[in-house]
Formats: structure tokens, sequence, C-alpha cells
């Protein structure tokens, strides 16, 4: 049986489900690839399920498989990282060997690896590689082609369990209707997962000796900058699309800007937001809220956003939303 909750791209929900072995590894094949399979276990039993949440490129997925499996795949072109909750599972390639348990991480192989499950649930967080790439050369100067990870498992305990509260709190987000209208917060969330795995995962940004500085930015290029910004707040933007717009490289802007304004253009982007978020909730209307004024402004959380407006504006959101003559009940933070 296969079933579809039915949102559309680029933001959605799915699910798919079946008793039968080989429909399971239809599936299969369909999301992961082409593999060759062993099963192990009483086939009457079997149960194959997988809800799935997509936020652009983005996607979440938790599986159920209830049989033992040896399954033999082909490299995996993207990014995903896989956290069991009940079960094992484990990947064995030429060179590495990993093995998971309840509670434990692992991202998915690049290489021919063989995959050793047994009455395995699991979360799947998966982006493409690209993606991944390109916010490393835009942080640190390594060109896209030079990123690879080097290693199946996080680089420490910690940061471990930062991935799985990372990835807990994008499961959630993902299963928010109105999170998931927002393109803002939608590109957010994606960029959310991209930095998290540079960071949790060992990979060749964190091996490179030498990159050369960038080049000078003139100030009129840091101007132009800051102009896009403004003009394009309320679109999805990143480092790459801002830099391109004024002709300079993205590392290049980032430390002009950090010269000429203290900070990143990011972070300026988001000063931004959060000052037409203040302006919308002082010309509030009947029926607004922080929480959706926070999401149209890219803030999926509303728990930071109203820490980033009282740092800025000495007061909560609340307080403003009040003062415009708009009375609303109290928001949970999340």
């Amino acid at each position: 049986m296969q079933q579809s909750t039915g949102r559309p791209e680029p933001a959605g929900a799915g699910l798919v489900e079946t008793d039968d072995p080989e429909h399971a590894h239809h599936l299969i094949a369909r999301r992961y690839g082409d593999h060759r399979v062993r099963i192990s276990g009483p086939r009457d039993r079997f149960r194959y399920r997988r809800s799935t949440v997509t936020a652009d490129e983005l996607e979440i997925d938790e599986l159920r498989y209830t049989l033992g499996t040896c399954t033999a795949t082909p490299p995996y072109p993207g990014f995903a990282a896989v956290t069991v909750t009940h079960g094992r599972y484990g990947f064995h390639t030429p060179d590495e060997e990993l093995r998971l348990v309840p509670g434990t991480t692992g991202r998915y192989p690049n290489d021919p690896a063989t995959l050793v499950s047994d009455d395995v649930a699991a979360f799947v967080v998966r982006l493409p590689m690209p993606r991944i790439a390109t916010v490393a050369a835009t942080r640190t100067g390594l060109p896209a082609a030079a990123f690879r990870f080097t290693a199946l498992a996080p680089l420490s305990p910690t940061m471990a369990t930062l991935w799985r509260s990372t990835a807990a709190f994008l499961r959630n987000q993902l299963t928010d209707d109105a999170i998931l209208a927002s393109p803002l917060t939608r590109a957010g969330l994606v960029d959310l997962a991209a930095a998290t795995a540079l960071a949790v995962f060992p990979n060749t940004t964190m091996t490179v000796s030498y990159l050369p500085a960038p080049p000078a930015v003139r100030p009129a290029s840091v101007r132009r900058a800051a102009e896009f910004i403004e003009a394009h707040a309320a679109r999805p933007l990143t480092l790459t699309q801002i830099a391109a717009a004024c002709d300079v490289g993205p590392r290049a802007l980032q430390a002009a800007f950090r010269k000429h304004h203290g900070q990143s253009p990011m972070a300026f982007l988001r000063a931004v937001r959060l000052r037409r978020a203040h302006r919308d909730l002082t010309q509030a209307r009947p029926g607004q809220t922080v929480a959706g004024t926070a999401r149209d402004w890219g803030w999926a959380h509303p728990g930071r956003f109203a820490s980033a407006y009282r740092e800025t504006y000495g007061c909560h959101p609340g307080d403003t939303l009040r003062a415009a003559g708009v009375n609303t009940p109290p928001e949970r933070e999340r």
C-alpha cells in the first residue's frame, strides 16, 4: 500500500508503507538508489513505513523496517545522517566501519558500501551535497569542488548530541504548516541543517592547510551589497547571491562587510528583517500575532525572535503588538 498526504513541494509531507518486502525495496530504491539486498527474519511479520517532511532541499525521513537486511549499495551522492531509535544499523566501506545502536548517529557513506540492519527504526536527514559545499565555500573559501566529508561518525559525542538536537528541532519545525508556508523560514532551516552538518561531521574544510586572503573590496561594493539586502530582505537570500549582485566573491564581501559594518552580510540581513518585523508590529492589524510576524521575516523559533527583539528594542514583541491596539492571547515559545 502506498499513501501520500499530498502537500505540494517545495514544502510538504508524505507517507509510504507496505507489508511486502519486494515492494518495500522498490520504494527504497526510488528514494535512496539501486541496491542488492538479502533479507532475514519472518516475512509474515514484515512492515516497512516511511514518513517524510520536506522544506525545499531539506528532507527528513522517519523509517521503520522490521526485518534484518544485508544490502550492497553504490555510492550515495548526497548527504544523509542517520539517527537510530530502535534496533541496529551499520555501514561498511573499504576504509571504514560504523555500527549504530539506539541514540547514536552516523553519516550514510558516499562510497560503495554494505549496510546491515536489524529491526531498525531511524530518522534520516538529507540534503544535496552541492548545497552543503556551497555553504562551505562561502564560509571558508574552500572551492566547492574540493569539498567532501571524510568520516562517517560525528567529530565527538558532544557534536553528535548537537546533531540530534538540531535534527529534532528541524523535524518539529517541518511539521508546522505555518512555518512551511514561509519561504524565509524554510530557507533558514535549510541553512541551519547545512551549517550543522559542516560543524558535526569531519570534512575537508577542517583539514585545509592554507587559503589565500580574499581580495580587497571597494566601499562602493559594500554599499551596493547593503542596498541589495535592504531591497530584497523579504526574499530568501544567500551570501553567494548577495555577493553576485555586487560582482565580488562571497569571502571578500564578508571580510569587507565586517570591516565597514562590524558584522557579516547575513547578520546585517537578520537585523534588517528584525527591523521590518518591528515595523509590522507597530502597524499591526487585528488578528496579527507575534509568531506569525516572526515567521513572515524568517524567524522559525518564536523564543529566539523574542530574545533578539528584546535585545534590540528593550521590550517583548507582544508589548509592541499591544501598544498598537491589538490584543492577542499569550503565545507559547517553542
